[in-house]
């Protein structure tokens, strides 16, 4: 059985080290991570309910209201991972925290990032949104990507000028 510490960010921290940025994902993410399972079980309701297939089990009203209620989970559970995730920016490294029931902590020193870049889909530009993706050594993947970042491109400019002063 694991034991959970809790810590505040203070207790986090390095000596020396100072936080120069903290910032959650944009509450689009919510939608983004939602949207797909929303319209999967409103179809597949739609589709139960034309077909006549709950037959015996389900009523219009009842197949309609297990359909709003697995759409709610899903939202609810989206807003709480939402709420989980933090990501930092520190004048040694960056910090992902995310989990809700087990925390997991990715981290990276400043001087080991070789690149980062700003990753946003069309959608997310229209939204003011965007991933920064964090690349370390050789590779080419990101090892680590902030996602649904507000205001990516300042965001990303802001970890820039941290990566040009390590």
């Amino acid at each position: 059985m694991g034991v959970t510490v809790r810590r505040n960010h203070a207790e986090m921290l390095h000596d020396n080290e100072i936080v120069i940025m903290m910032v959650r994902p944009s509450l689009w993410y919510v939608s983004a991570v939602s949207m797909r399972m929303t319209v999967v079980l409103l179809l597949a309701a739609l589709f139960i309910d034309r077909t006549g297939m709950a037959g015996q089990l389900f009523d219009e009203r009842s197949l309609w209201s297990v359909a709003g209620i697995l759409v709610a989970v899903r939202w609810v559970y989206a807003l709480i991972n939402w709420l989980s995730q933090l990501y930092l920016l520190t004048n040694h490294r960056i910090v992902v925290i995310r989990g809700t029931t087990k925390v997991e902590i990715f981290q990276v020193g400043l001087c080991r990032i070789t690149e980062a870049r700003l990753m946003s889909t069309p959608l997310q530009r229209l939204l003011g949104t965007g991933n920064i993706g964090f690349a370390t050594g050789g590779d080419i993947l990101p090892q680590s990507v902030w996602l649904w970042v507000a205001n990516a491109p300042r965001v990303h400019q802001q970890i820039l000028q941290a990566l040009s002063k390590r």
